[in-house]
C-alpha cells in the first residue's frame, strides 16, 4: 500500500477508539505530522489525539503523563538506560539532523567566527552537540574561540540573530532560507553533511502503550508515516498548507522543504549503530557523564511492520 497512491491502510477497518496523550514537535521538525492533524487522519484512523506540550519530556513518561512522543534521542536514551518505561519505536520522518548554521554577513569564513557569540538554541542536547561538532570539524576551538547563548528555537532563535544577540546561530528552516531572502545572514553550513551519522529524530512510546495496546502503538506509526509519505509526493497540496501553517508565504516554504528534501526519508526503522554513535558525541561533548549502550533501548517491531505496510525503507519499490 503507497501513500503516494493517496489510500490510508486505515480505511474501511473497523478501529477500537482510543485516546492518546501525544508529544508531537511543531514547526518544520513535526510539519507533516501536524498536517496529518489537521486533516484529521488520526481521528479517522480511531485515534483521539490529545496533544500535551512537554518540556520535560523523560518526566512526563515517568509519570505516566505521555503516551507518545518524539524528538532528539540523546535526551530519551540515557532515561531507558536508567529505567524509564519507554522504548523508541521508529524514527521520525528524517533522522539525520535538519539544522542549519547561519552568520551575520560580515563573517566570510569559519575563522571569522572567532571571539564571536553563536546561538545553541537549548543549553544541552542534539543542537549544541551539533554545531561543536561542526565547529571542531572547521578550525574552531569550540572551548575557547567562541561565545554561546541558549537562543532557544524558530522565531524567538531568528529574532536574536536579526537583533544582534547573536552573530550566529545553529537553527531550523524555514529561518535558513529566510535569512537568505532577507538580506539578515548566510548559511555557513548544513550540518547533515559534517554529521552523517549523528541520529536526531526518533518516536518513542511508553512501555505501557507497547505491553497493552501494541495494535495502537502500529497505527499511530501508520498515519505519521503514511502523512509524512503523503505530503512528500503531494508537494502542490502540502505547499500551501504548510505556508499557512508557517505563516510565511509559498515560495520561501518551497525553497526551505526542498532545501530539506534530501533529509525527508520516511523511513520508520531505526539504526543502532547510528544510535551508538549519538550516544558517543553526547559523551564526547560532555552532556552526559559516560557512555551509555543503547542495548534494548529500541524496539523496531512496529516500525518494520509499518514500512511493510506501507512499502517504506527496505520495503520501498526499487
Amino acid at each position: 500500500m503507497n501513500p503516494a497512491d493517496g489510500v490510508p491502510p486505515w480505511q474501511g477497518r473497523d478501529n477500537e477508539r482510543v485516546k492518546i496523550n501525544a508529544g508531537f514537535a511543531k514547526g518544520m521538525t513535526g510539519i507533516a505530522n501536524q498536517f496529518a492533524i489537521a486533516k484529521g487522519w488520526y481521528s479517522d484512523a480511531g485515534i483521539d489525539l490529545d496533544i500535551v506540550d512537554i518540556p520535560n519530556p523523560v518526566a512526563a513518561f515517568g509519570a505516566g503523563e505521555v503516551d507518545i512522543a518524539d524528538g532528539d534521542p540523546g535526551t530519551y536514551i540515557p532515561a531507558i538506560a536508567n529505567g524509564v518505561k519507554m522504548k523508541i519505536v521508529s524514527n521520525m520522518w528524517r533522522s539525520r539532523g535538519a539544522y542549519w548554521i547561519i552568520a551575520k554577513p560580515e563573517i566570510k569564513t569559519w575563522a571569522d567566527l572567532k571571539g564571536k557569540t553563536i546561538g545553541t538554541g537549548q543549553a544541552t542536547g542534539g543542537m549544541p552537540l551539533t554545531l561543536k561538532e561542526v565547529l571542531s570539524q572547521n578550525g574552531i576551538d569550540y572551548k575557547k574561540d567562541v561565545e554561546y547563548a541558549a537562543n532557544s528555537f524558530y522565531q524567538e532563535a531568528y529574532a536574536s540573530f536579526v537583533k544582534g544577540e547573536v552573530d550566529a546561530t545553529i537553527i531550523h528552516q524555514p529561518f535558513a532560507t529566510l535569512a537568505e531572502q532577507e538580506g539578515t545572514g548566510h548559511v555557513l553550513a548544513k550540518t547533515w553533511e559534517f554529521v552523517p551519522e549523528y541520529q536526531t529524530g526518533v518516536l518513542v512510546a511508553s512501555q505501557k502503550l507497547i505491553d497493552e495496546q501494541p495494535e495502537v502503538v502500529e497505527r499511530l506509526l501508520e498515519v505519521y508515516f503514511y502523512a509524512n509519505e503523503y505530503a512528500k509526493t503531494h508537494l502542490d497540496e502540502f505547499y500551501p498548507w504548510a505556508a499557512e501553517y508557517l505563516n510565511q508565504d509559498e515560495e520561501t516554504i518551497k525553497k526551505a522543504i526542498n532545501s530539506e528534501i534530501i533529509l525527508w526519508e520516511n523511513n520508520p526503522i531505526v539504526d543502532t549503530k547510528r544510535l551508538q554513535v549519538t550516544e558517543d558525541l553526547l559523551t564526547k561533548y560532555g552532556m552526559q557523564r559516560e557512555a551509555i549502550s543503547v542495548d534494548g533501548v529500541v524496539d523496531n517491531t512496529f516500525a518494520d511492520k509499518v514500512a511493510k505496510t506501507l512499502l517504506l525503507g527496505k520495503y520501498a519499490k526499487q
